[in-house]
């Protein structure tokens, strides 16, 4: 079903069992890093913007699970598991979420773009490492991911500029009509 560079590109990637903890640590520990991210949005951006962040981690889970069933491929066989998961593979919920995120947080991060674009990468390619996700997988979910993240920083710019949940979301922005 997939090309065979697909396939030998995921049997050399999950090759290297020395990388096996820390690729477990950042694919498996997805959750709290997301939830971490949450916490300082809060702090530092406001209600507004973890609203929003929020909506852009929904969407992306949401739109993983339900393209899953649709393209129905199944998870990679005759891999060295470091971990095993269950249902479809295709596209990663994983990088879809994360690119979502990087590109969404991209204008709010600063001095940290960059890290949270080493961040979807890691957890994109600890996904293939880890033998639960093949690399075209990881490929769709991240160019689907940016483009939801994309999606995401046009909707916040109509939010605010329609007057939509703006006394609710973004108390301190001025009426900009």
């Amino acid at each position: 079903m997939f090309s065979g560079f697909d396939y030998q590109v995921l049997l050399a990637l999950n090759s290297f069992s020395f990388l096996d903890r820390f690729m477990l640590f950042i694919s498996l520990r997805f959750d709290y890093f997301l939830f971490l991210i949450l916490v300082l949005l809060f702090y530092f951006r406001g209600r507004g913007d973890t609203f929003l962040y929020l909506a852009v981690l929904y969407s992306a889970w949401a739109l993983a699970m339900v393209l899953k069933p649709i393209f129905a491929v199944p998870r990679p066989e005759d891999v060295r598991f470091v971990t095993c998961t269950t249902g479809y593979s295709m596209p990663s919920g994983h990088t879809l979420m994360s690119f979502a995120s990087a590109v969404f947080l991209h204008p709010r991060a600063g001095k940290f773009k960059l890290l949270i674009w080493i961040f979807a990468v890691l957890v994109s390619l600890s996904r293939v490492f880890i033998g639960v996700h093949y690399p075209s997988d990881v490929l769709v979910g991240a160019v689907l991911g940016c483009m939801l993240g994309f999606f995401w920083l046009y909707m916040e710019k109509w939010l605010v500029n329609s007057g939509f949940l703006r006394d609710i979301l973004f108390p301190d922005v001025e009426n900009k009509k």
